[in-house]
């Protein structure tokens, strides 16, 4: 048999059911506020920019030419935009292919070999490309960059007009040793052999001044663009295009009045080695 509750206990017993019922909802509202106080959504993810200076994806291999694939029109001349340091910013007009242009690669021929220095993709027209520091003590060097524009089929296209970038040398270092201040009187005797492709030469220096002469610098250029030096004794050899340096060692850098040193290098020739036509020690030409 079920009882039923009644008089006071079954009153306080539904008042505190009606309670419940009424904090129950407002503390799951108070709760879920307090979540929504503290809980922040996570940022949304911006869409992907295609890179101006950059190409998405890598350029096709080149292929040689043939009759099925017309290749693409020239690109513009590169306009030089900045030039910071070593860094360079080039505009080009587009090229042209049914096709389409699959990428376009900044270029440049240096000693004589074809260097890309920068690749962007088809529908990049402006970018930054990174040049070489000039060699050594070269205060500074000349760059002649052009664009090629590759298809989608691997058809690249004619080069572009070339344009000339100079890149100063942010650092020029000082000889070492340094040579005498003083202008100097001197005498070279050349004496030089050639062989197919090499050749051997030797240098003798007599210094004719009444003063000694402490630390020394010569200087020619070769004739010819062929002419190269591939090492040397009795002096720091270095080339840098046609013009060769050689400076002195520690224990030949002295040159008394009337005495001679004799310094001499291997090299290379493309056919022709006709002999250098002047020569001077420190800035003061020297007599043959």
């Amino acid at each position: 048999m079920t009882r039923t509750r009644t008089g006071t206990g079954a009153w306080i017993t539904a008042a505190l059911l009606a309670g419940a019922a009424i904090i129950a909802p407002a503390a799951a509202r108070a709760t879920a506020g307090s979540t929504a106080a503290y809980t922040t959504s996570p940022p949304a993810t911006p869409s992907p920019t295609p890179s101006p200076t950059g190409s998405p994806t890598p350029c096709p291999a080149i292929q040689p030419p043939s009759g099925q694939n017309t290749p693409p029109t020239a690109p513009g001349a590169p306009e030089i935009i900045q030039v910071v340091m070593t860094q360079v910013r080039l505009r080009w007009a587009p090229a042209t292919d049914a096709d389409g242009i699959a990428c376009y690669q900044v270029r440049e021929v240096r000693n004589g070999a074809e260097y890309v220095v920068g690749t962007f993709g088809g529908t990049v027209t402006e970018g930054s490309v990174t040049l070489p520091w000039p060699p050594g003590s070269t205060r500074s060097e000349v760059h002649q960059l052009y664009v090629v524009a590759v298809d989608t089929k691997g058809a690249a296209g004619p080069a572009s007009a070339s344009t000339s970038v100079t890149v100063y040398n942010d650092v020029v270092y000082p000889p070492s040793p340094s040579p005498s201040p003083a202008r100097v009187t001197c005498r070279v005797a050349v004496d030089s052999s050639s062989w197919w492709s090499g050749m051997s030469t030797s240098i003798t220096i007599t210094n004719t001044a009444e003063t000694a002469v402490s630390g020394w610098r010569l200087t020619f250029a070769f004739p010819d663009p062929g002419q190269k030096v591939s090492n040397g004794w009795s002096a720091t050899w270095s080339q840098s295009g046609t013009q060769v340096t050689a400076v002195n060692l520690d224990w030949n850098k002295t040159i008394a009045p009337g005495r001679s040193v004799t310094i001499g290098f291997l090299g290379s020739h493309t056919g022709a080695n006709p002999s250098p036509a002047t020569y001077s020690l420190n800035g003061a030409s020297c007599v043959r």
